[in-house]
């Protein structure tokens, strides 16, 4: 009992949920030796265990598959809060095998459930595999599994807990964007990555036109959906190594990395067409768009978006529905 106690003080100590579950393989490794691990959370919604994380064999298909509460050992366990204990010669396991595994192996599983606050949360599965000779787990290494598991899903539950009060710090809460903070950290970041390689870093900055109007004649709600549209547009126009970010009411950042003057325009271009043309609330709405650019990272992060808000400022005087300043570079020394 006191290497579990050891073991759970261990992963307890982990501040991510990713050293947490590694913190669950490492720690149980040497009390009770497994070929493979699995922890699922339970989606009690859809009624479904959804893979978190996998070590050991087959962990491609073990993150690929869903079990449903009904049709698995895992459900079974879910819905009961009991721990199953199923050794290679318990004709049970041919019926719960994963897909595009193999089912010719020997396997002893433990599946144990996560508890917290009384609610199973998610399960813990251990295997032991062997292709060759019949395997099983001993009835005191079952208990010492119960007994991480207790402690362990204390662990998890606290880490989750961590990560989701982390991501809402960062994330806008209307539009599902990072916000603000984000985007400052998230540009420095470019800009010195930009210097380290030597490759440009763009900044468009975006502004709802006339969106003052939208909330005054059709209400808060409203304009609340125009500006998740506008998120929308912006975030379906970037590439995947883009940043978009909401740095203000209707005022939005998007964060280009690598990309120079042409690649901005473009994008730019892009994200104000198709909000031109396509309806984001009671009315159709434009924006006006402000570009700078970073020719090699050599340039401060307040420099870059002083550019950029000072050629958004332009786009607003010259009539709004357009972009400034894609043609204009930061070169170093800014």
């Amino acid at each position: 009992m006191e290497a579990i106690i050891d073991a759970a003080a261990g992963v307890l100590s982990q501040k991510s949920l990713t050293a947490t579950l590694d913190g669950m393989v490492r720690e149980l490794r040497p009390i009770v030796p497994f070929t493979s691990l699995a922890v699922y959370e339970a989606d009690h919604t859809a009624r479904v265990l959804v893979p978190v994380y996998a070590v050991g064999r087959w962990v491609e298909e073990t993150l690929a598959h869903r079990p449903g509460f009904d049709s698995s050992l895992a459900g079974a366990v879910v819905q009961s809060g009991e721990l199953q204990h199923l050794d290679s010669w318990d004709t049970r396991l041919k019926l719960y095998t994963i897909p595009e595994t193999s089912d010719d192996e020997h396997e002893a599983i433990i599946i144990a459930p996560l508890i917290a606050e009384e609610v199973v949360i998610g399960t813990l599965t251990v295997w032991r595999e062997d292709p060759g000779s019949a395997v099983s787990f001993s009835g005191e290494e079952a208990r010492l599994i119960r007994r991480f598991a207790t402690l362990a899903a204390l662990a998890y539950a606290n880490a989750r807990q961590r990560e989701q009060l982390l991501e809402q710090a960062l994330t806008d809460a209307l539009t599902g964007l990072p916000n603000r903070r984000v985007f400052h950290e998230r540009l420095d970041a470019e800009l010195a990555r930009g210097r380290r390689e030597r490759r440009p870093v763009s900044l468009v900055l975006f502004d709802v036109d006339d969106f003052k109007a939208v909330n005054d004649h059709h209400g808060h709600p409203a304009g609340d959906d125009v500006l998740r549209g506008f998120a929308r547009v912006l975030s379906g126009q970037a590439r995947r190594s883009d940043t978009v970010c909401r740095v203000g009411g209707e005022e939005f950042a998007a964060i280009l990395s690598g990309a120079g003057p042409d690649e901005a325009a473009e994008y730019t271009r892009r994200a104000l067409t198709v909000t031109r043309d396509t309806p984001l609330g009671p009315r159709r709405i434009t924006a006006s768009a402000g570009i700078a650019t970073a020719d090699d990272g050599t340039c401060a992060a307040e420099e870059l978006f002083r550019r950029a808000d000072e050629h958004l400022l332009n786009a607003k005087r010259q009539g709004k529905d357009q972009a400034a300043g894609a043609a204009r570079r930061i070169s170093s020394g800014c």
